[in-house]
């Protein structure tokens, strides 16, 4: 089998620690490309959760006496984080919270 050579590459960077280093550099770019098991850096949406219960309170706090911000309809979608607390699932922009149980995860949607 023919040896490969690139210009400028000594040998000590083909083996070894230094190629594990290159390897998992390759291997993180791909995924911060394809959006790895999250779907994709930055994406809002992609946890969506649908409101279960008629006029939830959406508070700023994982409280039920934190401040009321606003009140979601029966089944309207909202853009949800990963994050529950004391019951509570945080919704995206800002500090925004709704009872656990009173909104469940859309179709497809990854939370």
């Amino acid at each position: 089998m023919p040896r490969t050579s690139i210009p400028g590459l000594s040998k000590s960077w083909l083996h070894g620690w230094p190629l594990v280093g290159l390897i998992a550099v390759g291997l993180t770019a791909i995924a911060l490309l394809h959006g790895g098991v999250t779907g994709g850096l930055g994406e809002s949406g992609a946890c969506t959760m649908t409101v279960q219960a008629a006029d939830v309170v959406v508070r700023a706090a994982p409280s039920g006496t934190a401040q009321p911000l606003e009140t979601l309809a029966q089944g309207e979608n909202v853009a949800a984080e990963a994050i529950v607390d004391a019951g509570y699932r945080k919704l995206t922009g800002g500090e925004r919270w709704v009872p656990a149980d009173s909104v469940a995860a859309t179709a497809g949607s990854v939370c």
